[in-house]
């Protein structure tokens, strides 16, 4: 008998308060949830998937409500969110007059999913972002005209664009993507991302991304990059700062650049073996060093680099130089090895003891004389 009434208690509970719990949470979902609501698939499912959504109009009061609302994440791979999508493209498909995007937001459902047209690429295809998040952008912006299916007929004279974003983002396929997207696209871009925060552009802090002023300096060319000369004050200022570290994303349009950019001012001064990033104008952990202690001497890429130890040896090294004081050599003090610490681009984290302080393997020399640079310390300073 106490059995019986035990799992009489059990059950009860279930149905009152998981089940009630459950119901709660569909209808009600939390900041983080990505289950649609029953509303959500009610909207979605009420017709078959070659039916195409009607719009929104931001001149009606109750869709007007809607649309300022902010989105939420979904699960990617989901059966709801495929279906979502398809009447999405047929609503853009089957939709009167020139259009270059559509986000869920517009169609009644306040998910972080949107359609652009890719402007950048042959035959301006549609692409679908799922959960996208802009995570750089540059400073240099652009005034373009803007129109909105939301709003039919009206067309404001100049919106402001970023002329440059990094957007992350999944495809329907559920694969991860991170991505440069410049210009016309960009614009795009950033109009229907400002339909999932109800009408704001909103950006994701990552107190590692690269600033607007950095995006502009290192995307403005492709050719070798200026270095930083002490007999300059303004250079000064930044050779004497502390530099930060940069997230190790070989997928980084603007990490990869700046790489390729100091390869190039390494490759045409005369006689370097290194270079770090405040070297040319960016306050960044990033070196190349030339590993002289391999076969073929290298040129290495290391992010967010650090001397971990040292040896118990000191050396004088003869004829220690830079590329930002030219002309000028000394001798400095410094440790025979060291340990260091560094990242790589494809984001594995290494610990490597560095060695080499002859005539013609100076590699230790070489790492302390770069990493000195991202802590605004010249080989002056470490002179007899």
């Amino acid at each position: 008998m106490k059995l019986f009434v035990y799992i009489l208690l059990f059950i009860t509970t279930w149905v009152t308060v998981i089940q009630g719990c459950k119901k709660q949470n569909e209808l009600f979902p939390g900041e983080d949830s990505l289950s649609y609501t029953s509303a959500e698939a009610i909207k979605i499912y009420y017709s078959d998937s070659t039916q195409p959504f009607p719009i929104l109009s931001a001149f009606v009061a109750t869709d007007a409500e809607i649309l300022k609302k902010h989105s939420h994440n979904v699960r990617i791979s989901s059966d709801t969110t495929k279906y979502l999508i398809n009447r999405m493209f047929r609503t853009i498909s089957s939709f009167e007059g020139n259009i270059n995007g559509i986000t869920a937001p517009e169609i009644g459902i306040n998910r972080n999913i949107i359609i652009i047209r890719r402007k950048d690429k042959t035959g301006s295809p549609l692409e679908v972002f799922i959960n996208p998040k802009i995570t750089q952008h540059s400073n240099a912006s652009s005034e373009v005209q803007d129109s909105c299916i939301t709003s039919p007929g009206v067309f404001p004279s100049y919106i402001t664009r970023y002329n440059l974003v990094s957007v992350d983002y999944y495809s329907i396929d559920g694969s991860h993507h991170s991505e440069l997207i410049e210009m016309e696209t960009a614009a795009i871009l950033q109009h229907e991302m400002a339909h999932l925060n109800g009408g704001v552009l909103a950006f994701t802090v990552d107190p590692l991304a690269f600033t607007g002023t950095e995006i502009d300096t290192i995307m403005a060319d492709t050719l070798a990059m200026r270095i930083y000369l002490t007999t300059s004050y303004s250079d000064s200022l930044v050779l004497r700062k502390t530099s930060v570290n940069v997230r190790p994303d070989s997928t980084n349009a603007v990490l990869i650049r700046i790489i390729n950019r100091m390869r190039l001012s390494l490759a045409a001064s005369s006689g370097g073996v290194g270079i770090a990033a405040p070297q040319v104008g960016i306050n960044r952990n990033i070196i190349l060093v030339k590993r002289l202690d391999k076969i073929g001497k290298p040129v290495e890429v290391y992010l967010n680099p650090r001397i971990v130890n040292t040896t118990y040896k000191i050396i004088n090294f003869a004829g220690d130089g830079c590329l930002s004081i030219p002309g000028v050599t000394k001798t400095t003090v410094r440790f025979a090895a060291v340990g260091v610490e560094y990242d790589l681009l494809d984001g594995t984290h290494h610990s490597e003891i560095i060695e080499g302080y002859s005539g013609t393997n100076f590699t230790a020399i070489i790492f302390q004389h770069e990493i000195d640079h991202l802590n605004g310390i010249l080989f002056i300073d470490r002179a007899l």
